[in-house]
Parts: structure tokens; sequence; C-alpha cells
């Protein structure tokens, strides 16, 4: 397994977080992408349709992991709290200033430390799995943009990006 701590100073440390949200979307993806306006649309779009949309991807990474490397599943709990433990005492510490500081939603911290959690977790066990959905999320915030929804069922449709 990959060690989360390197992934956090190499790459999620590094990210300046919204500096680009309400700009024009200047980067590509490998997901098709939907701009919102305003943070405004942002609080609405992060809803439990959202949260259901990722919760359905990172359990299909904690299916896969126990039904085929049991051994290395069982480190889960573990990785998540070191993941968690770097996250609560670095980045997420400017992004809940800049959250109150700007009078937005609770609910979109909660949204960036579940992707960014989530991530971590792609990292960790990517010798086993290939990353997916929520290491292209990460692209989205060293963008300087946020993911914020999904427009359509998924997987067809489009990610909502501010």
């Amino acid at each position: 397994m990959n060690e989360v701590k390197d992934f956090y100073d190499n790459k999620i440390s590094k990210i300046d977080f919204f500096s680009n949200c309400g700009d024009a979307i200047n980067a590509t993806f490998n997901v098709n992408v939907t701009q919102v306006r305003n943070w405004v649309d942002v609080e609405k779009k992060v809803n439990s349709t959202w949260d259901n949309v990722r919760l359905q991807i990172r359990n299909q990474l904690t299916s896969t992991l126990h039904e085929n490397w049991r051994e290395g599943y069982r480190q889960w709990n573990n990785i998540t709290m070191e993941a968690k433990l770097l996250l609560k005492d670095g980045v997420l510490k400017n992004i809940s200033t800049f959250i109150q500081e700007n009078k937005l939603n609770n609910c979109i911290y909660e949204s960036v430390e579940w992707d960014l959690l989530t991530a971590m977790m792609e990292y960790a066990y990517s010798t086993y799995v290939k990353p997916g959905f929520h290491t292209e999320l990460l692209e989205i915030y060293n963008s300087g943009h946020i993911p914020c929804g999904w427009k359509g069922k998924w997987p067809q449709g489009s990610l909502l990006i501010f």
C-alpha cells in the first residue's frame, strides 16, 4: 500500500483551493463537466443526491478490496484515521476559515473533506485498484475549482463544478 502522507504532502497540501471559482474552466478533465454560476448554486447542488453518487463510488472501492484483497482492506480504518488527521491538521483548517469568512454552508466543508479523504484512500490502495473518480475530483480542486454535484443519472451525465 502507498503512504497517504506522501500523497498529502506532494499533492493535496499544494492545492490553492477555490482560487478559480467563478472563472471560466480552462482545464480539461477525464469527465464531462458543467459549470455552475455561483456559491449559492454550489450550496444547492451539494446535497444528498451528490452524496449518494460519491458514496456509491467509494463503496465500489471498498467492495472490490473486500472481495479481492481482504488482508490489505483490513488496514482501511488505520489508513482513514491517518488521512483524517493529516487533513484536519492541514488544509482543512484553511478551508474551514474560507467557509466561515464567506458565510458559506458547512455542507461545502463536509463535501470537500469527503472528496479529499476518499482521494487519499484511492491513492493508498492504488497498488490494488486503479485510482478513479475521487482522484479526478482532486484534479478539479487542483485547477482552483470545486466539484459540487452530478447532472444526470450516474454514470451518464456531467460533473457540476464551480
